[in-house]
């Protein structure tokens, strides 16, 4: 199969140069201050990769494993917060506003738009959301920044005792990591996205996760793919906040049962997925990974720095490729590339936390959570 590019379909990458750390953040919510014209050719020039992976959903099935409580009914209260990034106020509204037509009562914490809010603030509307006997989950407005500083101070005995999932992505890994430490699963979706944006067929799956209806996935496969089959509990999400929770309390991926990872990110470029990468193989992520699915990789530069690439064994095609040839293609387990979830426009969620089957054939590969309809 061909690497789906979304606006070059073949790219030869001669660098290696700096990702911005706030990958966690969605681009397209966001305002910037550049020339239409100016910030158009930027984003010509930036390639994408498992954007277009097609997808079906060919069945559902309903949760009724031990965390069949943290799923939602019609009725349910849900807080509404953000641990990460500063949201603006029409992102919160779009939030709220969303989770009304979905049939829930949404309760805004105290100081989700509140500009200068401090840690303790944000540590404080989380607490409240998994200590109110009321609450039923957390839904996050936004990704951005320092969930992890969040994750450092927040009583996570709280995440053990309330049973709520939480939902979000991107910077919200961190959150991820500290709710499978805690025994708790979590949704890996859309944000105030999914209320703005997002493709129907991506929110229908999302309203459905929320309610306990699991999804079935089968995507096509790649060039990159590893054939196999794993079980394990599904870890991960953004890579490069996943090189923030490496050997801390709530590392995910130090758990006493077998784990699949599931790794995307946005904006970075080859050297910053290097970095973050080698971190993962340093601290023995990778090795210890049952399964390795690797999502959307989305604004990529590939302009050409002061690393040619021949010291890694040539130039490199793209972030599959060099993920691919550098970190992966001496593992054996099975790896899957282009599940489509993270920072383009389709976000399929995905039940973190949980026992996941990942099956990898010679055209395809396929997602099932086979607890589900326990």
């Amino acid at each position: 199969m061909k690497m789906k590019f979304r606006r070059m379909l073949t790219i030869t990458v001669s660098a290696m140069l700096i990702c911005s750390m706030l990958s966690g953040c969605v681009k397209k919510e966001e305002a910037t201050t550049e020339p239409a014209d100016t910030q158009a050719a930027e984003e010509d020039h930036l390639f994408s990769e498992g954007v277009d992976t097609p997808i079906e959903v060919t069945g559902y099935n309903q949760f009724t494993g031990a965390d069949a409580s943290c799923f939602l009914k019609a009725g349910d209260k849900v807080a509404v917060i953000s641990p990460s990034s500063l949201p603006t106020r029409a992102q919160a509204d779009a939030t709220i506003d969303g989770l009304k037509k979905w049939g829930y009562v949404p309760v805004e914490g105290k100081y989700v738009c509140t500009v200068d809010r401090t840690l303790d603030n944000c540590r404080e509307d989380l607490e409240w959301a998994l200590s109110d006997p009321e609450i039923k989950a957390v839904f996050c407005v936004r990704g951005g920044y320092a969930s992890c500083e969040v994750m450092e101070v927040i009583d996570r005995k709280l995440i053990t005792e309330a049973k709520k999932t939480i939902i979000g992505f991107s910077d919200i890994t961190a959150c991820h990591s500290t709710w499978t430490r805690a025994g708790v699963s979590s949704i890996h979706a859309s944000m105030s996205a999914a209320f703005t944006d997002l493709p129907a067929e991506c929110v229908d799956v999302e309203k459905k996760m929320l309610q306990g209806e699991i999804p079935t996935y089968k995507c096509a496969g790649s060039e990159y793919d590893k054939q196999g089959t794993a079980e394990g509990i599904l870890v991960g999400g953004n890579l490069t906040i996943m090189t923030t929770v490496v050997s801390t309390e709530y590392d995910s991926t130090k758990l006493d049962q077998p784990y699949i990872l599931f790794l995307e990110d946005c904006e970075c470029d080859y050297h910053q997925v290097h970095y973050s990468m080698t971190v993962l193989k340093n601290s023995g992520v990778l090795d210890h990974a049952s399964g390795i699915i690797l999502g959307e990789w989305t604004d990529t530069d590939p302009e050409p720095g002061d690393y040619t690439g021949d010291s890694r064994g040539g130039q490199f095609r793209g972030v599959y490729d060099m993920v691919y040839r550098q970190f992966l293609k001496d593992l054996d387990v099975p790896i899957a590339y282009g599940f489509p979830a993270g920072h383009g426009e389709n976000n399929y969620p995905l039940l973190m936390g949980e026992k996941v089957r990942l099956s990898v054939t010679q055209d395809s590969f396929t997602l099932e959570w086979p607890d589900a309809g326990k």
